[in-house]
């Protein structure tokens, strides 16, 4: 049964105001309403449209609907905002900022409230906060936006100044001035009073250090304990101290045994004093001195007297490892050294005799400290006698010869060098990270290329063989080739991601026309940088329409070919060039190029006798030239025609011909001549001079002009008068001699 759609509900308390939705109560199935902007909003553009579906059978289906675009009304101009020309809101002069219009609808939709926010009054920035008793920011008071003022140091520092700004458009009345750090100096201070003990100053005003005082005296200003309360500031000397006596240092130990200070227990600076050697040292004495000005008690310098044990009693009790051989001691059997009596003292002052240099001669033990090596022959070796160093089981490898050598005292004393050892054999590692195991044989897995190899790494801290597989390397698709600068003339399509051993193929992209080209992406490729292999298509573009003058176009229906060739008149290769075109799109534009009319560099007319009515003389002139270049390739003959004002030919006659071919590489006017004796045409004002080939006359040809008073003269001998000026016509892109 069919139901109308459901009311429109809007849950957004500012669109439920905005939008009137009245029309779109108790829409039935297919039937649709109309959506406008409830008033004061103002719509932009046309309502929307609430359709209901066609059947609907479902009851409270929602109605599909577009908001239309609404928006609020103008709010009343407050201070600070004004509109421009272009009906936009601004911020007016003393005001900053970005303003925006701002609807709040009353309640129950019986209104809107509409204003503006966003442009805020230009405000000056607040005094920075520094220590008042270093800065002066007196100069800083209500400082606008974008001033600047300036910041002292406050007497008595001394110190540079800084400027201090505030921002543009500031309209924080909290935001502090931006300014350069200032460095500032507490130089001069009052004099302390009293005076301290040690202290003088001099007459220059200099602070000196009184009789019995010794150092260098120092004035530094410091802040007085009042410096937060008062700014006040306190006179600080430093660096005398009083002169006073050495002192005997204080020695401890053996030390305090062997030294005599009993003449140096307080020496006056400036004297000196004698330190010995205690009995029962024996050794020279050596001297002490205090300096002159001492102000420290441990500053004596003294020198240590050489104080040396020269004599002592014999052991009373003799340790193990040693005998009395005629008055001389000995190692004991089993102990190797030099035995050696030696006389210490101890910290009690006690003098004794103490018996070194013999030790206990012990096998070397070899240790079983690595799993690779066994050492069982080797677990105690005599002094002076070797063992065999072996692998040890599953290792195999070389051996190894250990000593103890003659005269060992230490249980580890062995000397040895490890024996080579090596495991071939260790556990297969599971399937993965690229790698397979089929029918006993490691290979790489699908996707993957190489060649399997498998390593026992040895792991020292496990004293265990670890197997390692390598070889193996992820497949990679192969990226597109070099397209050179004009990439957009390819398409690429079909190659970008092409994975090792396929096949793709890339065309010429329109307006580009041309075969199709496969590439390939090597079989087990596994470097992403290995381009596609392949040679790119040749991609041409379409004939030129409409076609330009002095070019041919034959289309061969039947081998589907086209052939370029150069019209009547005309000389050179005719070939299409494609140009890319203008612009960032792939666009190509054709060029016909290699054909141009032949003309001859340069052509004179030398008159030999004219007059009467007939020209008599010669047309001299060079080689041909195409294009930019002499080529007489395709030029078989020149003809020299009369010609009219506007230079082309008059009559169908030639007044005369040369044949080509006698010219070089060089433009020069004495390659060809033509022999004139003709009377002139009445509408003819010069000569022209044109090239032949197999298709034909060339469609223009050089203009030779010609004075024409030279005919009109009276003939009053017969000798041939030669006139001095000659006509020359240069062609512009060949006038270098050769």
């Amino acid at each position: 049964m069919c139901q109308p759609c459901a009311n429109i509900i809007i849950e957004d308390p500012t669109k439920r105001c905005m939008f009137n939705t009245t029309n779109c109560m108790n829409v039935g199935p297919g039937e649709s309403c109309e959506i406008d902007c409830a008033s004061p909003f103002v719509r932009v553009g046309n309502t929307s449209t609430g359709s209901c579906a066609a059947g609907n059978s479902v009851p409270n289906r929602m109605l599909v609907w577009q908001e239309p675009t609404c928006v609020c009304p103008e709010p009343v101009p407050q201070q600070g905002y004004a509109k421009d020309s272009n009906g936009h809101w601004h911020c007016t002069q003393g005001f900053a900022g970005m303003p925006e219009i701002v609807c709040q609808p009353l309640p129950g939709c019986s209104g809107v409230q509409t204003f503006l926010r966003g442009c805020d009054k230009l405000l000056p920035c607040a005094m920075p906060s520094v220590d008042n008793c270093r800065f002066d920011v007196s100069r800083c008071t209500q400082v606008p936006p974008g001033g600047s003022c300036e910041i002292h140091c406050q007497r008595p520092l001394t110190g540079n100044h800084t400027v201090a700004v505030c921002k543009d458009l500031n309209t924080d009345p909290l935001q502090e001035l931006e300014y350069f750090p200032l460095t500032c100096l507490l130089e001069s201070c009052p004099d302390p009073s009293p005076w301290p003990m040690g202290y003088n100053k001099t007459p220059d005003g200099r602070w000196a250090c009184a009789n019995g005082y010794n150092g260098t005296a120092r004035n530094r200003c410091e802040l007085s304990d009042t410096w937060t309360s008062d700014c006040s500031a306190a006179a600080a000397l430093t660096g005398c101290r009083p002169v006073v006596p050495c002192l005997a240092p204080t020695v401890t130990g053996t030390e305090f045994c062997a030294l005599d200070f009993s003449a140096c227990t307080s020496v006056e600076p400036g004297e000196q004093c004698e330190v010995h050697c205690k009995n029962p040292y024996t050794g020279a004495k050596t001297e002490a001195y205090c300096p002159h000005g001492n102000t420290n008690p441990n500053g004596l310098i003294w020198t240590r007297p050489p104080c040396v044990l020269e004599t002592c009693d014999e052991p009373g009790t003799v340790p193990a490892g040693f005998r009395r051989v005629n008055d001389q001691w000995e190692c004991a059997q089993s102990y190797t050294g030099f035995a050696q009596k030696v006389c210490e003292m101890t910290d009690s002052c006690e003098v004794r005799a103490v018996l070194q240099g013999c030790a206990q001669l012990v096998p070397c033990q070899g240790a079983q400290s690595d799993c690779r090596y066994d050492m069982y022959g080797c677990v105690s070796v005599q002094p002076g006698s070797t063992c065999q160093v072996r692998c040890q089981v599953p290792f195999a490898g070389t051996q190894t010869t250990a000593t103890c050598l003659q005269g060992n005292t230490a249980a580890d004393g062995l000397v040895w060098t490890p024996p080579v050892c090596t495991i071939d054999t260790c556990s297969d590692p599971p399937d993965g990270n690229g790698y397979q195991k089929v029918e006993g044989v490691w290979e790489c897995a699908a996707g993957y290329s190489g060649v399997v190899t498998k390593t026992c790494q040895w792991i020292e801290d496990a004293c265990q063989a670890s197997p390692v597989l390598s070889g193996c390397v992820r497949e990679s698709p192969c990226r597109l080739p070099d397209l050179g600068d004009r990439p957009c003339m390819y398409d690429t399509s079909e190659c970008g991601s092409v994975e090792p051993g396929n096949v793709c193929s890339i065309r010429c992209q329109a307006p580009y026309l041309g075969e199709q080209r496969d590439f390939t992406c090597p079989v087990a490729n596994t470097d992403p940088m290995t381009p596609l292999q392949g040679t790119l298509p040749v991609c041409g573009c379409a004939e030129a329409n409409p076609i330009p003058p002095g070019y041919n176009v034959t289309r061969d229906q039947i081998a589907n070919t086209i052939t370029f060739a150069c019209a009547t008149g005309y000389a050179g290769v005719a070939q299409k060039v494609c140009l890319p075109g203008d612009g960032p799109e792939c666009t190509v534009d054709p060029l016909m190029t290699g054909c141009a009319i032949p003309l001859v560099c340069e052509a004179m007319f030398v008159d030999d006798g004219s007059g009467g009515g007939l020209a008599r003389g010669h047309i001299h002139f060079g080689p041909a030239l195409v294009g930019a270049a002499v080529d007489e390739a395709d030029v078989l003959r020149y003809e020299v025609y009369w010609a009219d004002s506007c230079e082309d030919r008059v009559g169908q006659q030639a007044l005369g011909t040369s044949v080509s071919g006698l010219g070089d590489a060089c433009c020069r006017s004495d390659v060809y001549s033509v022999r004139i004796d003709s009377e002139k045409p009445s509408t003819a004002m010069g000569f022209v001079v044109y090239s032949v080939m197999d298709s034909g006359l060339a469609p223009v040809g050089v203009f030779v002009p010609m004075n024409s008073s030279l005919l009109d003269r009276a003939i009053i001998s017969s000798n041939a008068v030669v006139t001095s000026p000659a006509v020359l016509l240069l062609l512009a892109a060949f006038l270098a001699l050769c």
